[in-house]
């Protein structure tokens, strides 16, 4: 019966919190452990004062509709947006629409850019085409194929540099399908209307979502605990213990995590084999510096994102703010409002500067991109350690060989989310992975595992009210 049943769930992300949301549901009431002093993840809205800010850039979409219902079910439909998705890669001074539209490339950059460009982009598909077998291909590899050299070299070469900090020869391919739309080859009267990308938003930020689930489930008499970091797992062969921080422990029949799973098994007592932790120790996270600023001078900036590739700036990526909800600054304010996105690796130079650096580096690039003669307002410095899961080349393999020893090993163990199964996973997906484990632990016949493994692209989604 659901009442003798009592699962643990480490992290009160999108994951963690949607796992205890369905246990909830189910007639289960959960124990919710938060290493940090929030909820929501990276999915959170960091405040200061009437200021608030999206460390990750956070659009609300999915083709599930279990998904589109816990979202209704938390806020009231006044509480969302509908924002029409608007991006564009700066190059050369030129402000590039992005995802890539073939008349653009054509055109915006110059004539010899653009028949340079279409050249090497028909090599490519030659050369794809008289390819005899299918294989793993790096993200240089796939880049080139798809988008042909020069176009590769221009817009992604030095963006996947900056942002997954690897060399693309290094990084494998697949996550691009996912990630990266090709080129749009259609005359802007057949794309219409119905291509726009538009998405949800909650009003005051992605954080407001989580923190009603959190709310949802203090209501349930299941409020995640926080400041509660989790530092060691331990089963016995009836039941898991988890050791907090402080000294306390708490008892089990499963555990959901969405803790990293380099370090969920580097806690789990017995220890695995030690080739199972040395696999586990190859997956690793890129960090997330975000700094939203707020200017005094108005800027018409027509994007939600501008992707930076240029080695001349530092920032990898500016949201601005105002595009996706004017609550995100004080009613007041008439200036423009951006948050610039800084990847880097926990405990290097840039995880470990002050704010007085940081700052310094924000100025800098703030010149670079034409807004430097603008005053700061306001700056707020958000960091997110385990934002992103690299995908390096073996990443696949060795997730697996990990899934498996768990899975053969410990059955009442489950990850969840992007960082519990170390995947590049959109919000939903990870909501996703969670309901499919709820679902496993009440003995469905379902895989959270087999959740976003379709390599076509995904990013559109279903809105209706």
């Amino acid at each position: 019966m659901a009442t003798q049943r009592n699962p643990l769930v480490i992290g009160a992300g999108p994951a963690g919190l949607t796992a205890a949301l369905d246990l909830v549901h189910r007639g289960v009431i959960p124990r919710v452990y938060e290493s940090s002093d929030h909820v929501g993840g990276l999915a959170r809205t960091p405040t200061a004062g009437q200021w608030r800010a999206d460390p990750g850039g956070h659009r609300f979409f999915t083709q599930h509709e279990e998904i589109l219902d816990v979202w209704k079910q938390l806020l009231p439909h006044d509480e969302w947006l509908a924002v029409p998705r608007r991006s564009a890669m700066l190059v050369d001074g030129h402000l590039v629409p992005y995802p890539l539209v073939g008349r653009e490339l054509l055109t915006r950059l110059g004539f010899r850019s653009g028949i340079r460009g279409a050249g090497d982009l028909m090599w490519s598909r030659f050369r794809r085409g008289m390819r005899a077998v299918e294989k793993e291909q790096t993200f240089r590899e796939w880049g080139i194929e798809e988008f042909g050299k020069h176009w590769y070299r221009m817009f992604f070469d030095g963006y996947v540099r900056k942002t997954w900090l690897s060399d693309p020869n290094n990084l494998s391919s697949d996550w691009a399908n996912q990630r990266i739309r090709p080129i749009d080859w259609r005359r802007a009267g057949k794309r219409g209307d119905t291509d726009d990308d538009v998405f949800r938003y909650p009003r005051l930020g992605p954080g407001q979502l989580w923190d009603a689930a959190a709310a949802t489930l203090a209501d349930a008499g299941a409020p995640p605990s926080l400041n509660s970091p989790v530092v060691g797992l331990h089963h016995d062969g009836r039941q898991w213990t988890i050791e907090l921080q402080n000294g306390e422990t708490a008892t089990g029949d499963a555990v959901f995590s969405s803790m990293p799973l380099q370090l969920l098994v580097h806690m789990l007592k017995p220890a695995p084999p030690k080739h199972i932790r040395a696999i586990a120790a190859t997956l690793r996270h890129r960090s997330l510096i975000t700094v939203a600023v707020a200017l005094s001078e108005h800027r018409d900036i027509p994007f939600n994102w501008v992707y930076t590739p240029g080695a001349d700036c530092r920032v990898g990526r500016v949201q601005n703010y105002l595009r996706w909800s004017p609550a995100l600054a004080p009613e007041e304010f008439t200036g423009t409002y951006l948050g610039l996105e800084y990847f880097t690796v926990p405990h290097d130079d840039l995880w470990r500067a002050d704010d007085q650096t940081l700052r310094a580096i924000v100025e800098r690039d703030l010149q670079v991109l034409g807004a430097g003669n603008s005053s700061i307002e306001q700056l707020m410095i958000i960091r997110s350690q385990f934002a992103y899961p690299i995908y390096e080349s073996g990443r696949e393999r060795n997730v697996v060989r990990v899934r498996d020893y768990l899975r053969q090993n410990q059955p009442g163990l489950h990850p969840i989310g992007r960082n519990g199964m170390h995947r590049y996973d959109n919000q939903d997906h990870a909501m996703l992975s969670a309901l499919r484990s709820v679902g496993r632990y009440f003995g469905e016949n379902v895989d959270p595992w087999l959740v976003n493994t379709d390599p076509g692209y995904h990013e559109t989604g279903l809105l209706r009210s």
